[in-house]
């Protein structure tokens, strides 16, 4: 069936002689967001509106990430019966890949001067967007990030973890995690190509957002209360993508291990050297059974855990040297904003 949307082709050259001087894309990964996407595309409408007045082409890039709930319908529904101040591009990936591939699936789509990456829940204010632009056009900064400020709403425990999170990661890596932030954030088209560079099939985006570089600002946020459902993002979850920052970032646990057994040495050597002074001095008999016990169930499990943190290492090689694609994509829908520059017309099979 095809679709009855007009697609269309930006060309840089023919933008600024319509009187677009730069485009940015908005990367909006999504999974089963299909309530609150129609008030996204409102919100982003008016700041392409908006941001007209500086000549900003806006292209928003949604990353279906297999939802199983007709987002993309969604969208199509909004766009009918309105015609947008901005660009829509939908992919569509052919099964859940997970929030980081998704967002790298919409950074090789982009082709714009700058791109904003930002959640579909609308916890990030679309409308500080304007101030990521300011940041970029009039100040020169290639990447503009917002951090929290307000964590009165997390748990203590949460918070203590994702600190020591990011004390371990810039204490034992290259990459700089900036504390309180996340992905949302603007980066250059230099930016955000330098990203593209690393290769890694098991990520962490906020790690490779510190390893690019590039003249880098902050800029402080309040996020909004979730516009509908809950967090996909359960505590397992949670952990095991702080346990793949951790190994994809740092071999500190590796160095843990060699540290752990240094230890055990020397608690194996003061416990020999204490047994030997109480038969010799103290003429005190050392019960053989348990003191074994003890010393065989601390080794085995020293090494256990020395093997469970190589094993992790190992999987991540098994996973690189595969060289399997990051993500597969379903298909691949445009809808032309009102006045955007066009250099033609295609149909898309739906």
């Amino acid at each position: 069936m095809k679709s009855h949307l007009r697609t269309i082709q930006y060309d840089g050259e023919l933008g600024r002689a319509q009187g677009y001087t730069q485009k940015l894309c908005l990367i909006v990964p999504f999974f089963d967001e299909r309530r609150v996407l129609p008030r996204l595309l409102e919100a982003i409408d008016a700041l392409a509106q908006r941001l007209q007045a500086r000549s900003v082409l806006i292209e928003t890039i949604l990353v279906d990430d297999g939802s199983g709930d007709d987002g993309r319908e969604a969208i199509t529904a909004w766009a009918r019966d309105r015609v947008p101040a901005f660009d829509v591009r939908v992919l569509r990936l052919s099964r859940n890949f997970g929030k980081e591939l998704a967002l790298s699936a919409g950074l090789e789509a982009a082709d714009g001067d700058a791109v904003v990456l930002m959640d579909a829940d609308l916890q990030h204010p679309v409308e500080m967007v304007e101030t990521f632009v300011a940041a970029w056009l009039d100040e020169g900064y290639d990447v503009v990030y917002a951090h929290r400020q307000d964590h009165r709403r997390e748990d203590i425990g949460k918070r203590l973890l994702r600190a020591g999170f990011y004390r371990l990661i810039n204490a034992t890596s290259d990459a700089v995690l900036a504390p309180h932030s996340g992905d949302f954030r603007l980066m250059s088209r230099r930016a955000y190509q330098a990203l593209l560079q690393f290769p890694e099939r098991e990520r962490l985006m906020k790690g490779l957002y510190g390893l690019i570089g590039f003249s880098t600002k902050a800029v402080p946020y309040a996020p909004h209360p979730r516009a509908e459902g809950a967090s996909k993002y359960s505590p397992l979850k949670l952990w095991a993508m702080g346990l793949n920052g951790v190994t994809s970032h740092s071999v500190f646990p590796l160095r843990l291990t060699l540290f752990m057994g240094l230890a055990l040495g020397l608690l194996a050597l003061g416990y020999g050297v204490w047994t030997i002074i109480e038969k010799l001095v103290f003429g005190i008999q050392v019960p053989g059974y348990p003191t074994l016990i003890v010393i065989i169930s601390t080794i085995g499990a020293g090494q256990l855990i020395g093997m469970g943190i190589v094993g992790e290492y190992i999987g991540k090689v098994l996973v690189e040297v595969k060289r399997r694609p990051l993500y597969i994509l379903e298909s691949d829908e445009r809808i032309a904003a009102a006045a955007a520059p066009a250099r033609q017309d295609l149909s898309l099979t739906a």
